[in-house]
Order: structure tokens, then C-alpha cells, then sequence
């Protein structure tokens, strides 16, 4: 026969009136917290899964963290661009101006007091703040300004380190630029040859920019364009130096004013009245900077040729490739200001889709933790009611002694 104690009996109602009254708690802050899971033990399995979900949407939260600010960089980067690209169209317009043969020195003079003005611009804009305390065309290098301006010249001090930020799993956005790739490397002349009169020359000839005839043929070498006079004809040699140290002669022929000379894939035209060993130089095109350009520019606008044939078909040589250069650096910035359309129009896209997976792991913690209050309230009646029933059955049992059956 078992025995049972009072104290037994006692100690058993107790802990069913505590646990029930436990139970009743748990489903009191359900229904006020609106989540089924509030610690780990309401659902340990749930509770994990929650945290990778919460783990993920923080995840997607950094993400648009980051995609704002490349967004803010790349803004201000364009907005830079597009001052640089404004300044070159107004240096191109001044260089067709100082075509005009009718400009004495000191009016092309004037144009040039203009281009530095505009060059100083440049500068300025190219040694644009982050906002920060850096600067967007710095590479890495935070804490000097790029770009450093003495008279004319301009150097550079940055490097060519991208800064990216992470604005999507495993997809680094470029954020800042290096001013070596958006300002300094620019092919001269027209892209692929540049044209050039030696300073020696005394007759009035001049050469053009060229174009590419045949780009397969192209070889990249240095030629020399070379004029005689004897017995009141002119002709040409075009020489090419080749890589071992020789050189060959490619196109020859009696020289009339204008003359179309073509060779290995280049096509140049000579105008004007060369004079005997006169020169013209081609060659493949260098890198040559924006600033550089415009100082070169500037100088030719300085030189003085009123009264001087000579200088003034130097000039026109050296005017045509300005104009052509200026050309290829409107193109190439025209070219990154456009990377950074498409940079942009990714960040966009990469939003959207930022957004609508974060909503989905919203939906899936929802699912995980939320409560479903029909059941909730269901649930809380239930434990009222088991919570009430333990306090009257502990109630009755606590009350009953061996006198009342007596």
C-alpha cells in the first residue's frame, strides 16, 4: 500500500500551480510580443533558423548601406566629370577660334589667358573632395590632394589602387577613380599616330592630323617625312625606322601643294610650300595627359607668327594637334563619365533586387517567429483555464483532513 504524506500532496499541487502558471505567462507574452518564439527554449529549432534569417537580412541591410554611399560617390565623380567635359568642349571652341587667320598675336594670346583660366578649372575639379576628407580621383592615397598645378604643369601624386565596396554577395562596385587612367592616360593626336614638324623647318609647309587608312597595316614605328628641292621640283621620301635599327623607305613621289601621302595604313596631308630638307615626323601615339594637352595648347596660342611664314605653318601643325587631342580626351572622358552611367544603372538594379530578397527573408522570419493570434488566444483560454482549474483542485485537496471523515 503507497502512503502519501500531506506534505507530498501539498508540494505536487504547488509546482502544478507553478508550471501552469508558467505556461499562462508564455502565452500572455506571445499575445503581447505578437512572436510565438521569445527565447530559445519556446522552439530551439526555430530560434536557429530565425537567427540565420535575421544574420541574412542584416547582411542585405549593409548591402543598401553601401549601395547608398557608391551611389553618393559615383554622383559626385560625374558631377566632377561632367565640369572637366563642359571645360574641354569650351577649350575646343577657343581652338577653332584661334583658327581663324585673321587673329593677330595678342587676340590668340588672349584665348590662351583664357585656357589657363579653364586649365586651373580642370585642376580643380580633378582634385575633387569626397566629402570625407578624400578625394575621388586619388586611387587609395586619402590625404593629399592629386593633383598639384605650377604654372603650366601639372603632376599627379595619387595612385592607381581602386576603391570598391561590397553592394551585393560577391559583387565589388568601383566607388573611386584614379586620376592616372581619367586624366592622364589619353592617347595624343588622333588615337592612333600623331603628326609633328621638325623645328628646323624654313618653308611653309604644314602637316595634318592623318587618319588610319588601314588599321591592319599599321605598324607602330617612327617615320620621317623628308623634302628636297633641285631644279624648281619637290619630292618626298617617307622612311621608316625599323625595330632593329635600319630603315626602309615606304612612299616617295614629286610633291604638290595639297598632297595626300599614304603609307602602312596612315594617311597624312601636306599643305603649304615645304623648303629643301624640311621634315615631318609621325609617329604611333603616345599617352599624353589632359593637362598636358592644355599647357601644350596654350603655348602654341602663345608663339608668335605675324610676319612669319614659317612660325605660322609650325602653328597650324601644332594648332591641328591640339584640336585632335582635346578630341581624344572629350572621347575618353566622355567614355568613363558613361562607366559611371552604367555603374549606376548596376547599383539601381542591384537595389531592386537587394529589396526584394530582404523582403523575402522578412516573410520567412515572419513565418518562423511570428504568432498566429487565433491560435494565440485559443491557446491562452486553454492555460487560463488549466491555471484556474490547478488553483481549485489545490484548493480542495489542501483543505481535506482526516476529521472529515470522522
Amino acid at each position: 500500500m503507497l502512503r502519501v504524506s500531506t506534505n507530498t500532496l501539498y508540494r505536487t499541487g504547488e509546482q502544478s500551480i507553478i508550471d501552469r502558471q508558467s505556461e499562462l505567462l508564455a502565452a500572455q507574452t506571445q499575445l503581447s510580443s505578437g512572436k510565438r518564439i521569445n527565447s530559445p527554449s519556446d522552439d530551439p529549432l526555430g530560434a536557429a533558423d530565425a537567427t540565420s534569417i535575421r544574420a541574412g537580412i542584416s547582411q542585405f541591410q549593409q548591402f543598401k548601406t553601401n549601395q547608398d554611399y557608391a551611389r553618393y560617390l559615383l554622383n559626385l565623380g560625374e558631377s566632377a566629370l561632367a565640369g572637366v567635359i563642359g571645360s574641354v568642349q569650351d577649350v575646343m571652341e577657343r581652338l577653332v577660334q584661334a583658327g581663324n587667320g585673321s587673329l593677330s598675336d595678342n587676340e590668340r594670346a588672349s584665348l590662351a589667358v583664357d585656357l589657363e583660366g579653364t586649365l586651373a578649372r580642370m585642376v580643380g575639379l580633378a582634385n575633387s573632395s569626397d566629402g570625407a576628407g578624400g578625394y575621388l580621383f586619388a586611387g587609395s592615397r586619402e590625404n593629399t590632394a592629386p593633383f598639384a598645378q605650377s604654372a603650366n604643369a601639372v603632376s599627379f601624386s595619387g595612385d592607381q589602387i581602386l576603391q570598391r565596396l561590397e553592394v551585393a554577395s560577391d559583387r565589388f562596385q568601383q566607388t573611386k577613380f584614379s586620376g592616372d587612367a581619367v586624366f592622364l592616360k589619353i592617347r595624343a593626336g588622333n588615337g592612333s599616330f600623331t603628326t609633328d614638324a621638325a623645328n628646323t623647318n624654313t618653308g611653309t609647309g604644314w602637316i595634318s592630323v592623318g587618319t588610319v587608312s588601314n588599321p591592319t597595316a599599321l605598324t607602330g614605328r617612327p617615320y620621317s617625312i623628308d623634302f628636297a628641292v633641285a631644279a624648281g621640283a619637290t619630292t618626298y621620301t617617307v622612311t621608316r625606322s625599323n625595330g632593329d635599327g635600319t630603315t626602309s623607305t615606304v612612299a616617295n613621289g614629286t610633291y604638290t601643294a595639297p598632297q595626300n601621302i599614304e603609307f602602312d595604313g596612315m594617311r597624312v596631308t601636306i599643305n603649304g610650300t615645304p623648303a629643301n630638307l624640311d621634315r615631318f615626323d609621325v609617329a604611333a601615339s603616345p599617352y599624353r595627359s589632359l593637362f598636358d594637352t592644355m599647357a601644350r595648347a596654350i603655348s602654341t596660342l602663345r608663339a608668335p607668327v605675324q610676319g612669319n611664314a614659317p612660325a605660322a605653318a609650325q602653328f597650324n601643325t601644332d594648332l591641328g594637334q591640339a584640336q585632335a587631342s582635346m578630341q581624344q580626351a572629350l572621347d575618353h572622358l566622355l567614355m568613363r563619365r558613361s562607366e559611371i552611367g552604367t555603374a549606376l544603372s548596376e547599383l539601381d538594379a542591384y537595389g531592386s533586387l537587394n529589396d526584394n530578397r530582404q523582403l523575402e527573408y522578412e516573410e520567412r522570419l515572419s513565418v518562423v517567429e511570428d504568432l498566429d493570434y487565433a491560435k494565440g488566444v485559443s491557446e491562452l483560454a486553454r492555460r487560463q483555464q488549466t491555471f484556474e482549474a490547478a488553483l481549485a483542485s489545490y484548493s480542495k485537496v489542501s483543505k481535506l483532513t482526516l476529521f472529515d471523515y470522522l
